[in-house]
């Protein structure tokens, strides 16, 4: 019953961690928000709960040397930062229960939403860390695609699922089961070593694997220069420079989107929760799942580039389609397609960031990157509040497609093995990483 020896709870625990981060996730991004927009607030209302409940997500990378050095190796190198994080982000959640009116507490409500993301944000490193840590390098991309999807099967499970019960019980009975989701699944975590011989608890016998031990880093300062050394080069600044582009787009239509299909385009709060959180994540999830093969197979640029211009193409669409925008079956397949290319991109991105990283300190150069991604869809939020009204919806749909084929270009210039190569790390590379095409490749690259 340990995660390095076996692929199935592996890939289940990773999986089922990921899930518990997307059920907040789509609960907050798309049944709560549309719900508050239902109740009649603005959208710069509406932006002051998703910004802050994105901001933890843009500092997260100080977990990372955080956890690279610090921690209670006997229980494993990651699992008691998982179990810490997992806990908290159960008791967060069931605070919100407590707040009586969330219409008229929108600071408080969107401080206890950052309070919570600190904590889910944690989970994620130290999961990521546990991924890095514990997947062969011939699972990565299949493994990164089933985890993404598992956190659009939470998105889904947070979205529609919260939206439905939403509609028949209330609010507090929604963010209760979310706990109780939660709490179900901690138990994963809890149960599982990560090594042979590690303690279950801290009462019980075991020790540190060596494996764990001969990975820690000596000091924070050491983790920082090995990574300000894996950043000096040309292709890890610009994969920086993707992380820093590849979502603000979407964090922008997040917000612009829900707020004029509710209340220009006459949809309701659940009728919007429901399709974008429900059939829109399964869609997203398709994505992820897809998107994981399509990568290993075709290389991971090519999957960022295609995702980035299908959804280019996609908003460019909408925005001189104005007169399809009464008819409900375009608007549901944008949301549907907006959801399927977007996972792909992102699934491609984490692939390729994950390759990019130089091993000795990919832990915290992978958080690095996603954080910066984090960032990126933080600042579309903020860029929602400050242009509504000022810009016409067409016009934000078309500049985004534009930044979208601007992120596309920024591929032409990462070579995924250039940190390995240069810093000695022997590795197998990706199609696309930069070495010659071998004749037998031609046709499929």
């Amino acid at each position: 019953m340990t995660l390095s020896e076996n692929r199935a709870l592996r890939l289940l625990t990773l999986c089922a961690l990921y899930v518990s981060q997307g059920i907040p996730w789509g609960f907050v991004a798309i049944t709560l928000v549309a719900w508050l927009a239902g109740q009649g607030l603005s959208a710069q209302e509406v932006a002051q709960v998703t910004v802050l409940s994105g901001l933890p997500w843009t500092f997260k990378w100080v977990w990372g040397p955080l956890i690279d050095r610090y921690g209670l190796p006997a229980m494993g190198r990651r699992r008691p930062w998982i179990l810490l994080a997992q806990g908290m982000m159960a008791v967060t959640l069931l605070l919100l229960v407590f707040i009586p009116d969330l219409t008229e507490s929108i600071t408080l409500l969107s401080w206890m939403v950052f309070a919570h993301n600190v904590f889910n944000s944690l989970q994620d490193v130290a999961v990521d860390a546990l991924a890095v840590d514990l997947l062969p390098e011939e699972e990565r991309g299949k493994a990164n695609g089933l985890m993404y999807g598992s956190k659009y099967l939470g998105g889904a499970i947070g979205g529609a699922g919260m939206a439905t019960v939403m509609a028949s019980f209330g609010l507090r009975s929604a963010l209760v089961l979310q706990v109780s989701v939660l709490g179900a699944i901690f138990l994963l975590p809890l149960l599982l070593r990560e090594r042979p011989g590690e303690r279950l608890m801290p009462w019980t016998a075991g020790q540190a694997n060596p494996v764990s031990t001969s990975q820690r880093a000596q000091s924070v300062g050491a983790v920082f220069r090995s990574l300000l050394r894996a950043m000096s080069f040309r292709s890890s600044l610009l994969t920086a420079a993707l992380a820093l582009t590849i979502s603000t787009s979407a964090g922008l239509l997040g917000v612009i989107g829900v707020v004029f299909f509710i209340q220009e385009l006459g949809w309701s709060d659940t009728d919007y929760a429901q399709i974008s959180g429900g059939w829109g994540l399964a869609f997203g999830l398709l994505g992820s799942v897809v998107g994981g093969f399509v990568a290993d197979r075709f290389g991971h640029r090519r999957t960022i580039a295609a995702g980035c211009i299908a959804l280019a193409v996609l908003w460019t669409v909408f925005a001189f389609a104005r007169p399809l925008w009464e008819v409900r079956s375009f608007l549901v397949a944008l949301i549907l397609l907006d959801s399927l290319f977007t996972s792909l991109a992102v699934v491609g991105f984490f692939a390729l960031a994950m390759g990019v990283s130089w091993p000795r300190v990919a832990a915290t150069q992978f958080t690095a990157y996603m954080a910066l991604a984090n960032l990126s869809a933080v600042s579309g939020g903020w860029l929602a509040g400050k242009l509504d009204g000022l810009v016409s919806v067409p016009t934000i749909y078309l500049g985004c497609a534009g930044l979208q084929l601007l992120v596309a270009a920024l591929l032409i210039g990462i070579d995924a093995g250039e940190v390995r190569r240069a810093l000695g790390v022997g590795t197998k590379e990706p199609p696309d990483a930069g070495e010659p095409i071998a004749p037998d490749r031609a046709e499929r690259d």
